[in-house]
């Protein structure tokens, strides 16, 4: 026989010499060297892979598959008729009878059976039983089937062999559904996936309020919450919604710093989680449907763990009563959110929020701030109309403090509202003052000037730098005499200062910023005559004495004339950082240069040569014109760090060369060459649409310079006259390198009117009148390679009028561009600028819908509307707030049949490849 891989040859012995000749000679065989190795332990034999006893077994009587007939028994090896003896006062049995349990002629314990023997008071057959597998008590591993009296090697049937253990992966939660794969902690396997256990939980049912206490000391950590992790012990509470609704959890009776989390319990998904909401103490708001059941867990922070107290409470109707402020400045007010309702949708804050509102009426016309602070995150809203729907006249979400500054008339009356996002404050401040003049002093057109002062006793109300500010501001404003680079320095101040400089006035838009930490800050600006700007003297916190120095920076420094070709050399060392280039990165100091042109053609400014990483920045007219071509690096896949640039000139036309760097300054060489223009379009296509043209970009002339892009690479560009009146699409779908796509109206030296970055595939839609010409310029940002340029009309599919149908399956994925499309519709959260895709959905059943555009590809905008374009706005969302990045996120509750349309949008002018994904909560 085969044994655990060893082979022996069979002999008959006494015990075994009384079998019948014929089982003999089976035996004989088998033990010869060609025969094969038996499996089955004397006095068994192998009949087609099961181990018999062929001296009894009635179904294989002396061989294998030789029955006897009904009421006989096997005896010896022969069908013999009922037994006459061998009972209990018959004559021993023969060492087989033995083997399985008689005590002589058959096995009167288990109905005569020969082969069962009685184990543990139980019959069993022990040739098949995998728990007393060839005698009573011999187990085999789990999974593993007992055949002729051995433990198989091989899996039972539903069991997966995963290294050298046979586990069943439908329901083994350490290899679901496959070997090594593991359920998160507290989830089951079911079926081969993971699954949702409401064990181990107490069920609290659907009382509401109610509170619940507990202890997590000397519990298991058996629930892992993303704002806490797996190692604090934990309980765990089974909630059954009574009804639909938000629902508020919190532990502020605790003592130990807890965290506090929502799981659905049929998904295991996380719904809410909440580490510190007052203090160390935590609270979470959850919506939901009725019947739903949740599993509320409570845990501790880095390991925390004791006696809690788990309140449960739900909100009624949302009720806006806020509290009246007297009509006089200024005055302070203090206040807590904990134990309010979140009654204000604030522009600034979308989580789920407690607020305290305040009304507050103007005694007069004029700028009045409300500044809220604490020791946590909190949020100031100003809204019209004294209510908590009004339109948000100012909102700001900072740390510690933060503030709203509001122009009012006399007797307007507005709501404020202080909250923190995701939870609440256990007290805050709120001051509510009449806004000093700003700006604080009118400084004229003087240069040079200096004007000194104290930020003792000034008013905190704007924050310098759009970083939180603690300190009151001093705010100047001063009006450019001329076209020129401006200084404005602090040198001399007794603090740190932090200065911006804004366009206009203290709410114009931010010009630039200059901390004095390390440093006095200092900052250059460029302006043309007439230009004014506001600047602002801020503070940390610090106060005392300040020091503000206006001057003007000659720009430029060197007037090259009107020679061309010619080489200059020198050292930025020597000069200032002044000018902040159109391309790349300022910090470095740069050389400035005027140059004019002698004639007309096309003029070439290159820095090879230079030691440096240069920036060249051309610009029209004078420092404070606009840029017209900007240049980093010539070709930065090979790493040139050198620049270089080309432009059109009319002769007399005077422009500025900026040679800058990122950071540092070093010895460069600036060299300027004239040649013929060339023509501009390069091409005239004919009016037919559509149409298709290829071409290369190797070797053209960088001319233009697309607003979307650096445009570094020369451009193909082509001249195209409208047929008729239409919409026409134009697009590069097709090229192998990346592409700027740009339109000016008339010819090369006009307005640029749309411009895309888009890759591969950059595309445009715009509006020709029959006739209308345009140049079309396919450009890049240094690549070189073959394009191709595609000019149609307009099917206006994904607007009003025919948007894209949605198949009413779910869940459902549908792709596509923005790029290119109509941009008419807009929403009220974003996107009234940039083009959007218009579907329509029909909802096959009745339920709440949510719908998203994870995996797009810019910044997406996204709105619905109940039936078509005319329809209400059910819902829009610019950014999810429960979803990293800058996609969309929202949900509608829609009936069976109920059609509405989805516009995908972007923020501003963004367009780009999208993702819409629609489904029904569960």
């Amino acid at each position: 026989m085969k044994r655990d891989g060893f082979r022996f040859r069979y002999a008959p012995s006494p015990a075994v010499a009384w079998l019948p000749a014929a089982v003999l000679a089976a035996t004989s065989a088998c033990a010869s060297d060609e025969a094969p190795a038996q499996i089955c332990d004397v006095p068994y034999f192998d009949c087609d892979g099961v181990c018999v006893a062929l001296a009894s077994d009635p179904d294989n009587c002396g061989a294998c598959g030789d029955e006897c007939s009904a009421g006989e028994s096997c005896v010896n090896g022969a069908c013999e008729g009922p037994a006459q003896g061998g009972g209990a006062g018959g004559g021993a049995g023969g060492p087989e009878d033995n083997a399985a349990g008689g005590s002589g002629g058959g096995v009167p314990d288990c109905g005569g059976e020969r082969t069962m023997e009685r184990c543990d008071g139980v019959c069993v057959d022990t040739r098949t039983d995998p728990d007393h597998c060839g005698k009573c008590g011999e187990q085999c591993d789990p999974g593993r089937a007992c055949a002729g009296s051995l433990c198989q090697r091989t899996c039972l049937e539903g069991f997966t062999d995963c290294a050298g253990s046979c586990v069943d992966i439908s329901v083994d939660p350490m290899h679901c559904g496959g070997c090594n794969s593991a359920c998160d902690l507290g989830r089951p396997c079911e079926e081969g996936s993971c699954g949702c256990s409401v064990e181990p939980s107490e069920d609290i049912d659907a009382v509401v309020p109610q509170r619940v206490t507990g202890t997590t000391s000397g519990a298991a950590s058996t629930r892992a919450l993303s704002c806490s992790g797996s190692d604090a012990p934990d309980q765990t509470f089974l909630f059954t919604a009574p009804g639909a609704g938000t629902y508020i959890f919190d532990t502020f009776e605790t003592p130990f710093d807890t965290v506090l989390g929502a799981l659905s319990a049929d998904t295991c998904a996380e719904l809410a989680c909440s580490d510190d909401a007052e203090g160390i103490q935590s609270q979470i708001f959850v919506d939901l449907a009725e019947g739903e059941r949740i599993l509320v867990v409570v845990s501790g922070a880095s390991g925390a763990e004791g006696d809690f107290t788990l309140r449960l409470t739900q909100p009624g109707p949302v009720m806006c009563t806020p509290t009246a402020l007297e009509p006089v400045v200024a005055q302070t007010v203090t206040g807590t959110t904990v134990g309010l309702e979140d009654a204000v949708s604030s522009d600034c804050d979308f989580t789920s929020s407690a607020d305290a509102t305040y009304t507050f009426t103007a005694p007069e016309a004029g700028a009045y701030v409300f500044s809220a602070s604490a020791s946590a995150e909190l949020i100031v809203d100003v809204l019209e109309d004294g209510t908590c729907t009004g339109e948000s006249l100012g909102c700001e979400d900072a740390f510690s403090r933060s503030t709203v500054m509001a122009e009012l008339e006399a007797e307007e009356t507005v709501l404020v509202a202080v909250s923190s996002p995701g939870r609440s404050l256990r007290s805050f401040t709120l001051d509510v003052f009449k806004a000093p003049p700003c700006p604080g002093q009118d400084l004229g057109s003087t240069v040079p000037q200096t004007v000194t002062g104290s930020n003792e006793g000034l008013a905190d109300v704007l924050s310098a730098c759009f970083v939180s500010t603690t300190g009151g501001e001093a705010t100047y404003s001063f009006t450019a005499p001329n076209d020129g680079v401006y200084l404005f320095d602090t040198q001399g101040s007794s603090f740190p200062v932090l200065m911006d400089v804004r366009s206009g006035s203290c709410t114009g838009d931010f010009v630039t910023c200059a901390d004095g930490e390390v440093t006095p800050a200092r900052a250059t600006v460029a302006l043309s005559a007439g230009d004014t700007v506001v600047i602002v003297l801020d503070t940390y916190g610090e106060t005392g004495t300040y020091q503000l120095a206006i001057s003007e920076v000659p720009c430029p420094q060197i007037d090259l004339g009107s020679t061309a070709p010619q080489t200059v050399t020198g050292t930025t060392a020597d000069f200032f950082d002044l000018l902040e280039p159109s391309c790349g990165y300022s910090g470095g100091p740069e050389a400035t240069y005027r140059f004019t042109a002698p004639a007309d053609g096309l003029y070439t400014f290159d820095t090879e040569g230079s030691t440096f990483d240069t920036i060249l920045d051309v610009r029209s007219g004078s420092c404070a014109g606009p840029s017209i071509r900007c240049n980093d690096d010539v070709d930065p896949s090979r790493e040139v760090t050198t620049s270089r640039v080309s432009v059109l000139l009319s002769a007399d036309q005077t422009v500025i060369v900026s040679l800058d760097s990122n950071s540092t300054s070093g010895e460069y060489v600036l060299s300027v060459a004239q040649q013929e223009a060339p023509p501009c379009p390069l091409i005239e296509l004919d009016s037919t649409v559509p149409q298709t043209v290829t071409g290369s970009n190797e070797g053209y002339p960088d001319l233009l310079t697309p607003e979307c892009g650096s445009g570094s690479g020369g451009e193909a560009t082509y001249g195209f006259t409208a047929p008729a009146d239409g919409y026409y699409t134009i697009d590069t779908a097709g090229s192998s390198i990346e592409t700027i796509l740009s339109v000016r109206e008339g010819g090369c030296g006009e307005v640029e009117t749309d411009c895309v970055d888009g890759g591969t595939a950059s595309r445009l839609l715009v509006w020709l009148d029959a006739g209308a010409t345009i140049v079309i310029s396919v450009d890049t940002d240094g690549a070189e390679g073959e394009y191709a340029l595609n000019v149609g009309e307009f099917d206006g599919v994904g607007t009003c009028d025919a948007p894209v149908e949605l198949e009413p399956v779910l869940p459902l994925t549908a792709t596509g561009t923005t790029m290119g499309s109509l941009g008419v519709k807009g929403a009220s959260c974003g996107g009234s600028s940039a083009p959007e895709v218009i579907h329509s959905f029909t909802a096959p059943e009745t339920g709440t819908y949510v719908i998203d555009t994870f995996g797009s590809d810019y910044d997406t905008v996204l709105s619905v509307f109940d039936g078509d374009c005319s329809g209400e706005e059910l819902d829009c969302s610019d950014d999810s707030p429960w979803h990293s990045g800058v996609t969309s996120e929202l949900s509608v509750s829609l009936e069976a049949g109920q059609t509405i349309l989805i516009v995908v949008d972007g923020y501003d002018r963004d367009s780009g490849p999208y993702e819409l994904h629609v489904d029904i909560e569960p």
